[in-house]
This record gives structure tokens, C-alpha cells and sequence, in this order.
């Protein structure tokens, strides 16, 4: 009768721990899916949506280094009172951009004319073409009133180029790079 509640006792233990350790996986798992999602985010320029998915990865796990690291950016950035990058294009809207099978550094080149012109020289858009393959990508784009943030957006997938938004430009980098 002894021998069996020990026995007994020892396969709840045993459960047990197996258990836990199963939930501390699970939870490893959707800290480091919650951090590359607001890791991404905010190197796409969308701060709102990084500072929101890496508040979640600090409540799980407030010894998460690389998610203090880059909340505490965001909340610099947001103290010294500097728009993103991101938003700070957003807020430029370009009336009419048309373009029709003209390479995508032409394409940069103009839109960052443009938006200086509507700004009236408070925003000059600061492009970066990393992948010198992707300059003679032929671009055919025709948008009204759109601001300069989506223009980047639908010139990179019309490139087939991936976007990070940097402090003070806008990388434009193969998919593979």
C-alpha cells in the first residue's frame, strides 16, 4: 500500500514538472512570435503597433533584453517629440503620382520631389536603394491623393523589394537581403 502511494506520488511529480516545462515552451514560443511581430513592426516604421506587441513581450518576460532595447528607442524618440519617419510621410499626401514604365530609382526620385514641393521643403523624402538590381526594376504606378508612406509601400512591392523604415531614410533591399 506504501509502495504505491510513493509510486503514485512520484508520477504526479513527474507529470507535473513534464507539464510545466510544456507550458514554459508554449510561452517561450509566443514571446519570441509577439517580439519578431513588434520587432518587425518597428522596423517598418509602425511604432504604434511595436510599442503594442513589445509591452505584451515585457509583461510575459520583463527581463526580455532586446525588447527593452527597443522600447526604450521608441520611448526616446517619442520624448525628444520626433514623428517617426513613417508618420512623418504619412502626413504628406501627394495629389497626383503617375509614372509609366520608369525605373524604380526615377521613381524614388520623383516622389521625394514631390513630397518637397507639397511640403514646401519641411519633408525631403531620403531614399535608399541597397540592391543596385532593383533601381532598374519598371515601375507603372497611377494613385491620387495618396500620402508618400503608401507611395513607398507600392513602389516596393512593385519592385519586389522589401522596406525598413531607418531614422532618417527609407531602405529598399532585395527580399533575400
Amino acid at each position: 500500500m506504501k509502495m504505491t502511494r510513493v509510486r503514485a506520488l512520484m508520477l504526479s511529480l513527474v507529470l507535473g514538472s513534464s507539464l510545466t516545462a510544456a507550458s514554459r515552451a508554449a510561452d517561450d514560443k509566443e514571446i519570441q512570435t509577439l517580439f519578431q511581430m513588434g520587432r518587425t513592426a518597428y522596423y517598418q516604421g509602425n511604432t504604434e503597433q511595436a510599442k503594442k506587441l513589445l509591452t505584451q513581450v515585457l509583461a510575459m518576460n520583463p527581463r526580455h533584453f532586446e525588447t527593452r532595447a527597443i522600447l526604450a528607442n521608441i520611448n526616446a524618440t517619442a520624448a525628444k517629440g520626433q514623428a517617426s519617419l513613417k508618420t512623418t510621410y504619412n502626413s504628406v499626401v501627394i495629389p497626383k503620382f503617375e509614372v509609366n514604365q520608369v525605373s524604380l530609382g526615377e521613381s524614388l526620385e520623383a516622389l521625394a520631389l514631390m513630397a518637397k514641393n507639397v511640403s514646401n521643403g519641411k519633408v525631403s523624402p531620403n531614399f535608399v536603394v541597397k540592391n543596385p538590381d532593383l533601381n532598374s526594376a519598371l515601375i507603372t504606378l497611377s494613385l491620387s491623393n495618396t500620402p508618400v508612406d503608401e507611395l513607398v509601400r507600392y513602389l516596393a512591392d512593385m519592385a519586389r523589394a522589401k522596406v525598413s523604415w531607418d531614422k532618417h531614410a527609407v531602405v529598399f533591399s532585395g527580399i533575400a537581403d
